[in-house]
């Protein structure tokens, strides 16, 4: 397989910007910088999404469930750099304005392409002839992804007329944001991840348990759209809302349950044939999936929501468990595996420091959630800590970004 290095460069350069402006934002806790904090945190949120995850999978997915007389299409291409206009209008925009006329319009101009995406490129996969009884779980898995993408794109529409009618900051204004959000991380990226997951079994032709993994995708499924009311809980909503969170957490425990068993049920000796890096960043991605799931279980309960959201060191936590460690993790140990990203010395110390920073940064953020609960302050140093424990993350991206933009090899031909 031989995917598009310029396009994977350009995505891995956002993921290098994404940190750029986080360990500014952590920078902003001492340093007096003349930046909206808000709008730069909307900045990084969207450079996040649509910069590095979007267009990663958008490589990936072309290139991974098309034939080449389909993936060579010149349409793929063109939203491609549209696409590009449109996150960096948003890259220029936000910081300036945050919701404003301009940031709106480049972001409508996104989720317009990427609606063409979802409709060209489902037309597409029926042409692949994938619908066998080995691939047809983890079409079932992308299909799903791309339904929750069309579906969180309208949050975004909505923002207007709810900042006009109940305000800016209104408890509507909020939970119209999460759910943008959680069917952007818990929906589109997850289902990705996961049908990548299952298509990598499938390609080495590993004999998984399907009747577990069948199990898994319907909880998931099911799942997945009751669970927004999961972040919508700090409202202190009506009692059903409550009953509802609750169920939705429970299927997906139960799915990872499930999920866990198919995984100890996969061939050793296939596990043990993967590069140790590759390996190594699954196991990590696998855990905080599991560590995602067990947090929204707690977080289903009236006392744990109330807390969670007092403390927004635990949902920047959260959130970076799922973007870094579960999602990131994951797409770099499938590009590894699939001879994508080179493993150079550079690129292995980048990966190294990249998973320190973010490890130590996660120790902090939840570290000081906890001492902000029992002592209801923040602890000596802390913006100085989270910021110089965080500076690993940010110096491994760009030791990953320059590897690749600067020490081309054979094995990433474009």
């Amino acid at each position: 397989m031989i995917m598009n290095k310029r396009w994977l460069n350009i995505a891995f350069l956002y993921l290098f910007i994404v940190a750029i402006i986080g360990i500014t934002l952590r920078l902003m806790g001492f340093v007096p910088i003349n930046f909206n904090y808000a709008y730069l945190l909307h900045t990084h949120s969207h450079i996040a999404f649509l910069g590095w995850l979007y267009n990663v999978l958008f490589v990936i997915l072309i290139d991974t469930f098309l034939l080449p007389t389909e993936k060579n299409k010149k349409i793929y291409p063109h939203l491609f750099w549209i696409t590009q206009i449109a996150n960096i209008g948003m890259l220029c925009s936000y910081p300036l304005q945050g919701y404003g006329l301009y940031s709106i319009s480049f972001s409508t101009l996104h989720i317009i392409c990427s609606w063409f995406f979802v409709y060209t490129f489902l037309k597409d996969v029926k042409k692949a002839n994938i619908h066998t009884d080995r691939n047809m779980l983890a079409i079932r898995f992308i299909k799903a992804a791309l339904f929750f993408m069309v579906l969180s794109s309208l949050a975004p529409f909505c923002m207007a007329p709810v900042t006009k009618i109940a305000g800016a900051g209104s408890n509507l204004y909020y939970n119209t944001i999460y759910f943008y959000l959680h069917f952007q991380y818990n929906g589109w990226f997850t289902f990705a991840v996961l049908g990548l997951f299952f298509k990598l079994l499938e390609n080495n032709k590993i004999n998984y348990h399907q009747k577990l993994a069948k199990y898994f995708y319907w909880l998931m499924l099911i799942a997945c759209v009751p669970a927004y009311f999961l972040s919508t809980l700090w409202t202190k909503p009506v009692a059903i809302i409550y009953v509802i969170s609750v169920v939705a957490a429970i299927l997906q425990l139960i799915a990872l349950c499930y999920f866990l068993k198919l995984i100890n049920n996969i061939p050793k000796k296939f596990i043990t044939s993967l590069h140790k890096w590759v390996l190594f960043l699954f196991y990590c991605s696998l855990l905080c999936f599991s560590i995602k799931n067990i947090l929204q279980f707690f977080g289903a309960f009236p006392s744990v929501a109330s807390y969670a959201y007092k403390v927004h060191n635990f949902i920047i936590g959260y959130l970076h468990i799922i973007f870094i460690g579960f999602l990131s993790f994951f797409v770099i140990a499938y590009l590894i595996k699939e001879k994508e990203l080179y493993l150079s010395k550079m690129c292995k110390a980048g990966l190294f420091l990249f998973i320190a920073g973010f490890i130590f940064s996660e120790i902090i953020l939840f570290a000081q959630g906890a001492y902000v609960l029992l002592n209801q302050n923040v602890f000596p140093l802390y913006a100085e800590a989270i910021f110089y424990f965080s500076l690993p993350m940010v110096i491994g991206i760009g030791l990953i970004v320059i590897d690749r933009f600067f020490f081309a090899h054979k094995s990433l031909k474009a």
